[in-house]
């Protein structure tokens, strides 16, 4: 059996282990150790990083060629995460308008194929924003959004909610086959409340900002502070 942990083989001791769920707890204890814990999880050649374990647990040791785990901050890699979400919206946002003008053009099967992959693309986006509120461990009742109107501030996960209001609506008038007011909803309701993200996201990142510098901020305060003694 091998083991790799980031990309670097390294010899694992595996007595007292049968089970690939006993691996996992020591690999698991070890990274917890190092100061991270384990991010992804690759079980020979296949990806089952966030599967269900249930079974998985029970495979024998023996049936384990290859294990290879990648560890690290969590908050580090959901932060990295946030930041490839913003990219990704743009592009389903472009995607969404695509999709309007189809079913506006009555274009019924270019529409609907354009259709499915916009609800793949929101639902990656929302699993991916609630995979990310769990590794920062924050809560989106608390991360409230800024705005000009302080009578109207609203909570990240009021947005969240809204969102699910839209998509809901949207696969009913789908049902319907009110072509129509999907269109109308997915520009002027969905389009709008996606958009909203662009400094939703934003807000997140600057609230889950860590409590120390990063290496260029460092950097930066040496500068300016060389340059005021001087």
């Amino acid at each position: 059996m091998q083991i790799s942990v980031n990309n670097r083989v390294e010899e694992i001791p595996t007595e007292g282990i049968q089970f690939f769920g006993q691996l996992m707890e020591r690999l698991s204890k070890q990274a917890q150790n190092e100061g991270g814990t384990v991010l992804a999880v690759k079980l020979n050649g296949s990806d089952v990083t966030g599967r269900d374990r249930s079974q998985l647990d029970e495979l024998p040791l023996g049936d384990v060629q290859q294990l290879e785990i990648n560890t690290g901050d969590p908050k580090v890699l959901a932060r990295a995460t946030l930041y490839s979400v913003a990219d990704f919206l743009e592009k389903l946002l472009t995607e969404l308008q695509s999709t309007a003008e189809l079913f506006r053009l009555g274009n019924s099967e270019r529409s609907a194929r354009s259709f499915l992959r916009c609800i793949d693309g929101l639902q990656v986006f929302m699993h991916t924003l609630e995979s990310c509120r769990r590794l920062l461990g924050i809560s989106f009742e608390l991360i409230f959004i800024p705005s000009d109107d302080t009578e109207n501030i609203t909570s990240v996960a009021e947005n969240r909610r809204a969102l699910f209001g839209i998509l809901d609506s949207m696969i009913e008038a789908q049902s319907d086959q009110d072509w129509v007011l999907l269109a109308d909803m997915i520009e002027y309701e969905l389009v709008q409340s996606l958009e909203d993200w662009r400094e939703i996201i934003p807000a997140i990142l600057e609230k889950t900002k860590p409590d120390h510098p990063t290496l260029e901020e460092f950097s930066q305060m040496i500068e300016e502070h060389q340059q005021a003694v001087s």
